[in-house]
């Protein structure tokens, strides 16, 4: 791969191993001064600095960096648009960036060898594919065209950045105009076109249900279940048997509910609130124990492991598991008995926990209340079990208030949600913010997996050992303090808050109050969110730095994630009398490897939410091509202005080439385009008007017009 004159200069700079001038250069290869090749050579040097594969110094010297000694690295390539790549450890980069003409026949999810062919001194290392080592075998979706000659598949996803070839006997039935998935057959030349075969057939591309469909082939998301487990599923009694009853804590007398989203239709939390005779607060978290019924090693078990959570599209839920399970038998559903896991903890005045417990129950929810119906007891004060609600309400305004004090991050997310007509087609968009109802339910949820990753070092220090019972925990990494000051410097840069250090998350959490009550909001706390590390699960605590928490898991959901199914699991072994200490090292590596597994489902369901919310948001757009919106912008690129509509809440492109006005420059320092003659600037946050011009379903992509007001 490259160009031969390329590796002709490179190879003199490594036998040169010093700086050398152009006419060096040019006298080794035997080029002649002022010929077409001399004039040929200078231009290959330049673009070779340009791309940092060479240095040229003051005194108009050429050498190659210390880095590019043919190393090799392999990696899982990323490919954006039309740039890849990998992540590399133990370097003093931590990725190399492969261009297109570098790519070689790489595509998006392989795991490949590369070369290092540069290293800058900004720590922007560029490579090379040598080889493809092993194919992502993930199906490709699409739209086939006919150009008369070939039929090809015309990806959606921006990550493949070429069409790929059908050949006329892989179309197995297949029709121009189809929305399909197909498979990678081959593709060693990058010369020629990769080709593939249809192995599903969506649909007709552009009806709402087909595109939904596609996001489910796109992510390989697996709506149905092998037989065995089916069978597994429908062996369980639908009345809790007396015997298992007679073991378990019974709470069915006591008043315990539900809260959920109002479409919710697995519930696998409760709440109860009593108040002690000495004043106390007894609060009660009641969780599904599914692990009564998954037994470990199971076929329900293995294939809820594979698929790691359940995943939430627009139009439907893939659940973890069965139906019968996730939506019957498990969900604590009102006025049915119900097998729970509790976790009881008392507070104090202050709101210390001063006790806890942790018992096997069996549960009778008196009530399913949606969001919205606790919302409006804690508003008006009165209606059904207010007076559980209100003191479950006054709870949690405590427990936020102690957590934020304790260095938890107030951070306010958004979540677009769709209302979709019987042919799946969005009507309406509504935002979801956080409300005083789902904040209830959020602080006892953080409370009571507190409370259960504190447990298990207590009971590991009764048990006089060494170092902590093996357990799996939610962590969350501190931010790179350079990428937090950075963000902040930005945001001073473009806003009249100019006074402000970081040094702490309590110092961030009084810089997002500045913002309170301003338009940028939102768009700031998502733009700090990104300079955050991933939460992920992992064996080894480190604590969560964004809930100011030294010690979490998570505990509440195990109908919808596996880890919270180990956690139940977990915390039963380690209260059984007859626990066997020589299951310690082998209980460690398997968590360690579930950690990391689920770490990945959990991104691949995040993922396939996003494209399933973008598609839904291009489909809506869709019926509003000519109309005007306010919006506000989320990102700028060199290329164009990401912008944020009002009320239907999608992002669109504002591409710089319909930017007719003035000539427009973009600065990387400050992310922002200036233009030329009139000083208008675009930047993150600011407010501006435009128009839909156009829109693409298969691409998911919106572009706009900026109305110059």
């Amino acid at each position: 791969m490259g160009n031969p004159l390329e590796k002709m200069i490179i190879e003199f700079f490594k036998k040169f191993n010093k700086p050398a001038r152009i006419s060096q250069v040019a006298k080794n290869l035997k080029i002649n001064s002022g010929s077409t090749d001399y004039e040929d050579l200078k231009d290959h040097l330049i673009l070779m600095v340009d791309e940092g594969r060479l240095y040229k110094s003051k005194r108009d010297r050429y050498s190659l960096d210390k880095f590019i000694i043919n190393n090799t690295y392999e990696g899982i390539i990323k490919i954006n648009f039309e740039n890849g790549t990998i992540l590399v450890d133990d370097e003093p980069f931590k990725k190399i960036l492969i261009k297109r003409k570098h790519l070689n026949t790489a595509l998006d999810g392989d795991l490949v060898e590369v070369k290092l062919l540069a290293f800058k001194k900004d720590q922007k290392a560029r490579g090379e594919v040598l080889s493809v080592i092993d194919r992502n075998l993930k199906l490709i979706n699409g739209t086939i065209e006919d150009d008369g000659y070939f039929c090809f598949l015309i990806p959606e996803e921006d990550n493949h950045y070429l069409d790929f070839i059908i050949p006329n006997k892989k179309m197995n039935g297949a029709k121009p105009g189809d929305k399909v998935a197909c498979k990678l057959l081959h593709w060693d030349d990058p010369l020629k076109s990769p080709e593939v075969e249809v192995v599903k057939i969506v649909g007709v591309a552009g009806a709402p249900s087909v595109e939904f469909d596609s996001i489910v082939a796109e992510f390989s998301l697996k709506e149905d279940f092998p037989a065995k487990v089916i069978d597994e599923s429908r062996v369980f009694p639908t009345i809790i048997p007396q015997k298992e009853i007679a073991k378990r804590l019974d709470l069915r007398d006591k008043e315990i509910v539900t809260i959920d989203p109002v479409d919710a239709k697995d519930f696998d939390d409760a709440l109860s609130l009593e108040i002690l005779p000495n004043g106390n607060r007894w609060l009660g978290v009641h969780i599904a124990d599914v692990s009564h019924y998954v037994q470990e090693g199971s076929a329900l078990d293995r294939d809820a492991l594979l698929r790691g959570n359940s995943t939430y599209l627009v139009d439907r839920v893939v659940p973890m598991l069965p139906e019968i399970l996730s939506n019957q038998i498990c969900s604590l559903m009102p006025n049915k008995n119900r097998l729970a896991f509790s976790a009881f903890m008392e507070f104090d005045e202050n709101c210390k926990i001063v006790n806890y417990e942790i018992k096997e129950s069996v549960i009778k929810s008196k009530k399913r209340f949606s969001y919205e119906e606790a919302l409006k007891v804690i508003e008006k004060g009165k209606g059904s079990h207010s007076e559980l609600i209100l003191n479950l309400h006054k709870l949690a305004v405590e427990l936020k208030e102690l957590r934020f004090k304790s260095g938890g991050i107030n951070f306010e997310t958004e979540e677009v949600k769709f209302i979709l007509d019987e042919n799946k087609q969005p009507i309406k968009a509504n935002l979801k913010t956080s409300t005083l109802s789902t904040s209830l339910v959020e602080e006892c949820m953080l409370i009571a997996n507190k409370t259960i990753a504190g447990h298990i070092n207590i009971i590991s220090k009764k048990m006089g050992l060494n170092s902590k019972l093996p357990f799996l925990y939610r962590v969350h990494d501190v931010p790179v303090p350079m990428k937090m000051q950075e963000v902040i410097h930005y945001l001073k840069l473009i806003t009249d808050i100019k006074s402000f250090n970081f040094k702490s998350s309590k110092d961030l959490n009084k810089f997002i109050e500045l913002f309170d009550d301003r338009p940028e909001k939102p768009i700031v706390h998502q733009l700090l969110i990104r300079t955050m590390a991933k939460a992920e699960y992992s064996n080894h605590n480190i604590g969560h730095y964004g809930l100011g928490f030294k010690e979490y898991t998570h505990f509440t959901s195990p109908i919808r994630r596996y880890p919270d199914l180990i956690v139940h699991r977990l915390l039963k072994k380690y209260s059984d009398e007859y626990f066997n200490y020589k299951e310690l090292g082998n209980i460690e590596s398997k968590l360690k490897a579930i950690g990391e597994h689920t770490n990945l489902t959990e991104r691949h369901a995040m993922e396939a939410e996003r494209a399933s919310t973008k598609l839904a948001q291009t489909i809506l757009a869709q019926k509003f091509i000519g109309q005007e919106y306010m919006g506000t912008v989320s990102g700028v690129k060199n290329f164009g202005i990401f912008v944020v509509l009002d009320d239907i809440y999608a992002e669109g492109l504002l591409n710089m080439r319909d930017l007719h006005d003035d000539y427009y420059i973009y600065d990387e320092k400050r992310n922002c385009l200036t233009g030329r003659r009139k000083k208008l600037v675009f930047h993150f946050g600011k407010r501006i008007k435009v128009k839909i011009n156009n829109v693409n379903v298969d691409k998911r992509k919106i572009d706009l017009l900026y109305i110059n007001k």
